[in-house]
């Protein structure tokens, strides 16, 4: 056998090369099993952070798509509002806005579209905001839904009192983990 310039090389040679090719591709595949060689994207959880000044009065965890909805009782027109938020690379995200009644304080142009639907005005949006303050309202009914639990603010402090909210994320490995 002829080697790639003309000489005769020994059979064992190509013997060993061939087997080094196919070594090599075991090498690579078992080492795509292993666990610790190929590292897995762990999926990202999200927690609603609640905190009042620098204590944190509630962290709920939400759904796998980040989303929750803060709503609260219209001090004019007394009827419910609904802000829907989701997580955006770390930010939250206000998209859409639903009521059921114009009047004075409610928005009367659409950034992004408005249509109505089952006897709701429905205004999409799309802003972004790292903490998002707010002070609870003295009109019962101020809270967060997620995935349909209403929790109220009034659950962890009294009404008239300064919250902002956040978003905290870890991944469910971490979770699994923690104490």
């Amino acid at each position: 056998m002829l080697n790639s310039q003309g000489y005769k090389a020994p059979p064992r040679l190509f013997l060993w090369r061939a087997l080094g090719r196919y070594f090599i591709v075991l090498v690579v595949l078992l080492s795509s099993l292993n666990p610790v060689a190929a590292q897995e994207e762990k999926p990202v959880v999200y927690s609603l952070c609640i905190k009042q000044g620098k204590h944190t009065v509630a962290e709920l965890p939400l759904p796998l798509q980040g989303n929750f909805i803060v709503t609260y009782v219209h001090s004019i027109h007394k009827r419910p509002v609904f802000e829907y938020y989701r997580v955006n690379k770390g930010m939250l995200q206000l998209y859409e806005l639903r009521y059921d009644t114009t009047s004075t304080g409610m928005p009367s142009d659409a950034e992004g579209g408005f249509r109505l639907e089952d006897g709701f005005f429905i205004l999409s949006m799309d802003r972004k905001f790292p903490t998002l303050p707010l002070f609870v309202s003295p009109i019962p009914g101020h809270g967060v839904i997620i995935e349909g639990h209403l929790y109220l603010f009034t659950e962890w402090v009294r009404e008239e009192t300064a919250l902002e909210l956040s978003v905290t994320e870890r991944t469910q490995a971490k979770i699994a983990t923690s104490p």
